[in-house]
């Protein structure tokens, strides 16, 4: 095998802070030299923060809710999965500094909606759900009787709150210019100047713009003319991407209990030694897991893909309990995993799944359906780490969207790059890639706003214009919904690596999404979702009438269901001169400019689904000040000592 280059990590790790001493040139700390070039740096430090201080807004703006989440973080439990090792966030809005926020966000919600809950006690976050491995996870020690059985009771740590990120605001940058869209800004909010907001800014003045699929389109405002597709530049694309799956973090007490990998070799192969060989064994908390092959050019494309197999609590309780007694009530563990079946691809968010202590009493421990995510995603991404032995062959990235095939074909041989749409013949963009000896490479392969997007080590592809439209592939972008049968599983199993006349090796695989804006508006609520509730009974615009689902999760299971996604609405927003349109990149749970409420409204409040130019403080830079982590045994934090690893751009 070729030897490996050292790949950029991508650990989603917490990063513990590390102490330092200056040491001198002769090993001992101190004096000479060495302390006068200390001095002088610091001035220097000195004199460039003064700058940074009178050029950006460096108050301490805390970020105030979890809106912009997975980017930016509110008040929240920062927690390494106890399962699988992932590290995720988990709103405690409810907790701490953010339970003020929370009540008067719920009695605002009462004068517009009339949905306000008096009870503020329990408001402590007691769970929340992994987004790799999908267990509940206790986040406090003090948890009430009854606790299911589904949650390792093990494990079970007391979680601080943390506070939300505190942010570098650059407020000269629009003096001058107008922002432009996908820009992060901050600005006071329309309901209330003395508070400072921050959103993703998606509409510009003049124009009209729409909410479809997930997706965002505009035209002039006063025009008849189509509505285009808003695409997101390729930086801030990277940027925006949310991870599905990640190799890395397979549950080792799910696998050894006989669930399956979520990436298998397509089967039948005609010689299974030329098809995918799976080599996985159990290291620690997590399955360590590599895929090879070696094919010869006479063979057919040697196929590995995923499947979005999610445990449920029921499949959790029943895993422990098959790693432990080898039996659960009854049931044998071939009638356990022949219950499993592939889901579609939905826009769930670990940081809106979380248990207060006053839920838990009302209710249980069941999580609401709705905190799992309501709408099926079909923009996705996959990354993933290629060591290539011999330089010949064919590499294939795939990804499914309504049933159609969206792929990249390297040449490893040359380092030819080749996009390709399932019976789109006219689209194939052709580029050359790094890709032209034996080495390691890290891939990125995106179908994202009706554009296929290639990097290679981090370098984006220059493939010209590899743009399409969804009317020349499916004849209407409202036909574009979930596909699958028997001869092809289709959305069943959206990601592809595939191989031909190759010998290479993939390890960790990352599937991920595109952020999926809710078509939603002041009127239909902050719960609403873009298609008819899937407890009733609906009729489709064609006259179908489609009978009433037992619970959410079939829509996404059952394809029976799918037609159902033909309904999905779309909704309008008028911005006027001088006016703006933000949104949360945590679109379910952002109360941002689609549900603020028109003038015509008996409150008024905060005036129209639009942001005032005056109202714009700046544009977000940075996250300067993450929280602390604790490094000394019984000490959660430690104050003033951020962690640096968690420091970044905002983008």
């Amino acid at each position: 095998m070729a030897k490996k280059k050292k790949s950029k990590p991508r650990r989603n790790r917490p990063t513990e802070p590390m102490a330092s001493t200056p040491v001198s040139s002769d090993g001992h700390s101190g004096g000479g030299w060495h302390a006068a070039r200390e001095t002088i740096e610091s001035i220097v430090i000195a004199f460039v923060l003064a700058f940074l201080f009178r050029t950006f807004e460096a108050e301490a703006f805390v970020i105030p809710t979890g809106s912009m989440s997975p980017a930016l973080q509110g008040q929240h439990k920062d927690v390494c999965c106890s399962e699988c090792g992932y590290r995720f966030r988990t709103t405690a809005s409810s907790e701490g500094d953010g339970r003020q926020r929370m009540i008067a966000r719920q009695r605002n919600q009462r004068l517009r909606f009339g949905a306000y809950q008096d009870d503020f006690s329990g408001l402590d976050v007691l769970a929340g759900v992994c987004p790799m491995c999908r267990q509940t996870m206790a986040f406090r020690t003090d948890l009430p009787q009854g606790v299911p059985s589904y949650i390792n009771l093990k494990e079970v740590e007391q979680e601080t709150s943390y506070p939300g990120d505190r942010i570098l605001v650059n407020k000269y940058c629009y003096l001058n210019k107008d922002p432009d869209r996908w820009d992060v800004v901050v600005f006071k909010f329309p309901g209330n100047g003395e508070m400072n907001y921050i959103k993703r800014l998606v509409g510009l003045p003049g124009e009209q713009l729409q909410l479809y699929q997930g997706d965002v389109f505009a035209r002039l405002l006063g025009e008849e003319s189509e509505f285009s597709i808003q695409r997101k530049p390729p930086e801030k694309q990277q940027a925006m991407f949310q991870t599905v799956h990640d190799t890395d973090f397979e549950s080792a007490t799910l696998y050894g209990a006989g669930w399956p990998l979520r990436w298998a070799p397509v089967a039948p192969v005609e010689t299974a030694s030329k098809g995918w060989q799976v080599d996985a064994k159990i290291e620690g908390q997590t399955v360590e897991q590599r895929y090879q092959v070696a094919s010869d050019k006479a063979d057919p494309i040697a196929w590995l893909r995923y499947r979005h197999l999610l445990p449920t609590t029921h499949d959790w309780t029943v895993a422990r309990r098959f790693s432990t007694s080898g039996e659960y009530q009854g049931t044998t563990k071939d009638q356990w995993l022949g219950a499993i079946r592939p889901q579609l691809i939905r826009d769930f968010n670990a940081y809106n799944a979380q248990l207060e202590r006053r839920q838990v009493r009302a209710a249980g421990w069941k999580l609401p359906e709705k905190s799992l995510g309501m709408h099926w995603v079909g923009d996705l991404a996959i990354r993933c780490e290629v060591d290539i032995e011999k330089p010949e062959g064919e590499l294939l990235l795939d990804l499914v969207e309504a049933g159609k095939h969206f792929a990249c074909k390297i040449d490893l041989t040359s380092g030819q790059a080749t996009l390709t749409i399932d019976g789109f013949e006219s689209f194939a963009p052709v580029a050359t890639t790094s890709i032209v000896k034996s080495g390691n490479y890290e891939l990125l392969f995106a179908n994202v706003d009706d554009q296929l997007l290639l990097w290679v080590d981090d370098q984006l592809i220059d493939f010209g214009d590899t743009r399409y439209d969804p009317e020349q592939i499916f004849g209407d972008r409202e036909k574009m919904i979930p596909q699958t049968s028997e001869e092809e599983p289709g959305d069943l199993a959206p990601v592809g690596i595939g191989a031909r006349g190759a010998s290479l090796t993939v390890e960790r695989l990352e599937v991920m999404r595109d952020i999926y804006y809710v078509a939603t508006s002041w009127r239909d609520g902050p719960s609403f979702n873009d298609y008819s509730p899937v407890r009733q009974a609906t009729m489709l615009a064609d006259g179908t009438r489609m009978p009433a689902l037992q619970n959410e999760k079939q829509l996404f299971s059952d394809p029976a269901a799918w037609p159902r996604l033909l309904d999905r609405q779309k909704r309008n927003f008028d911005i006027k001169k001088d006016q703006f349109f933000v949104m949360g990149d945590n679109s379910p749970a952002s109360l941002d400019c689609r549900l603020w409420m028109s003038n015509g409204s008996t409150s008024g409040i905060p005036g129209g689904p639009y942001l005032d130019r005056r109202l714009l403080t700046g544009k977000a830079v940075c996250v300067f000040w993450p929280h602390s982590w604790g490094s000394i045994p019984g000490i959660q934090q430690l104050p003033g000592f951020p962690n640096f690893g968690d420091m970044r751009i905002v983008r």
